[in-house]
């Protein structure tokens, strides 16, 4: 679903429609995350680490922190392969799905389906929310709404 059949570059049919669909929710999710991260630190600093937003970015590489990142995540994504390579074979789990529901909204498919259009709809807006953010800020230089 949500595909809409708008490929104006003809990727499906190059790729796997799975893989796109996995690249496009892990992009979405980050991107979610992302845009409340970006702005939530132009309106709380931790303790001993006062830097503004565009600042962070370079702190944290200058620190090493930023290399620990890659690290994990890195380590998750290998994870992450072996579950792609299982759902584009027809073993694994539905793109985006892994298994992570503590709350119990998958129960229901109708309600689960409409849960998926929302998330693919709001991570599409938040990957053009956040370039727009980054965009703005560096552009003029200034906080939370980057306006002036």
């Amino acid at each position: 679903g949500a595909d809409a059949g708008f490929d104006p570059f003809g990727f499906s049919e190059v790729l796997d429609m799975d893989w796109l669909r996995e690249a496009e929710l892990k992009h979405c999710r980050v991107a979610m995350l992302a845009t409340v991260g970006f702005v939530f630190t132009d309106f709380y600093h931790l303790p001993g680490f006062d830097y503004s937003t565009l600042e962070a970015h370079d702190a944290t590489v200058a620190s090493g922190s930023m290399s620990q990142i890659l690290l994990w995540l890195g380590l998750l994504e290998i994870f992450s392969a072996i579950k792609i390579s299982q759902t584009m074979g027809g073993e694994g789990s539905p793109a985006g799905d892994y298994g992570f529901d503590p709350i119990g909204f998958g129960t229901d498919p109708a309600k689960m389906e409409k849960l998926q259009m929302k998330e693919l709809a709001n991570g599409r807006t938040a990957m053009l929310a956040f370039g727009g953010m980054v965009t703005q800020a560096v552009l003029t230089g200034n906080t939370f709404p980057y306006l002036y």
